[in-house]
């Protein structure tokens, strides 16, 4: 098939079984729910609705640059734009795409034609996960939605999450940090090496800059960028559970030595 542009509206599945249509730039695929659906590369897929829009409308709309993407990728809200600054942060994801696909359902489903998921992402095990968000008030009237498609999901080997917020203060510290998720503020490697030496045993963010920056014989603001820009990038540990300062405990992660010997390979 020729590619087609977003739907304005999902058509109306006549078989006995529900089906997913989902746009690739190749075309278009329209494929019965089954465990075969794993190996297809949704985190590639184009958005397969419209984003709509009237004047007066209450909630944002908008794009999220993806650090780990390196693209924009669409939102329709806040809270989504939250759920895509968590999913950013995550490094057991490694591919992210909003409005992946439309499930259509079954033939005579009562009062429900279909859904499109609002995410898709891809996990670094090579698994799937869809993910709904919906505010917390509005989370109770669409149960049936919630169940239809988590039993869709389990049928093709996905995992499926139902987003509705993050407790503060792992909001706001994760908007602080995000602010550094740019490659502008991406270290280089000799600054790499000396960050991981300044907090290998744990250090205060104010004591690891200063101590990488004296290593550098740099200025101590382009290493706190640097340092807040891993620290989204979950490269250094911190404990985002409590209120970020100068004084928040920073450690190295686990997966640290492999990023930096990653960067210094390229």
């Amino acid at each position: 098939m020729t590619l087609l542009g977003a739907l304005r509206s999902l058509p109306v599945n006549l078989t006995d079984s529900a089906r997913i249509l989902a746009r690739f730039r190749d075309g278009l695929r329209d494929e019965l729910v089954s465990a075969e659906l794993s190996g297809l590369p949704f985190e590639s897929a184009l958005p397969v609705r419209s984003f709509f829009a009237w004047p007066g409308k209450r909630n944002y709309e908008g794009s999220w640059w993806s650090s780990t993407v390196g693209a924009h990728v669409g939102c329709e809200s806040l809270l989504e734009r939250d759920f895509l600054m968590l999913a950013d942060h995550d490094t057991d994801v490694i591919g992210i795409v909003s409005q992946p696909f439309a499930v259509l359902w079954p033939h005579g489903t009562e009062a429900a034609r279909g859904h499109v998921p609002d995410f898709f992402v891809r996990l670094r095990d090579g698994g799937g996960r869809v993910v709904d968000v919906r505010h917390p008030d509005r989370l109770s009237s669409a149960e049936r939605q919630f169940e239809m498609t988590a039993r869709m999901c389990q049928a093709v080997g996905w995992d499926y999450e139902v987003f509705s917020g993050m407790a503060e203060p792992r909001a706001a510290n994760l908007r602080w940090l995000s602010g550094y998720r740019q490659d502008r503020f991406a270290p280089s490697a000799a600054s790499l090496l000396a960050i991981r030496e300044a907090f290998r045993a744990g250090a205060s963010m104010a004591t690891g800059v200063r101590c990488a920056a004296r290593q550098l014989k740099t200025d101590p603001s382009v290493v706190q960028a640097n340092v807040l820009h891993l620290a989204y990038r979950g490269l250094l540990d911190v404990d985002l559970g409590r209120p970020l300062s100068l004084e928040s405990p920073i450690a190295s992660s686990q997966g640290y030595l492999a990023y930096v010997l990653v960067e210094e390979a390229s």
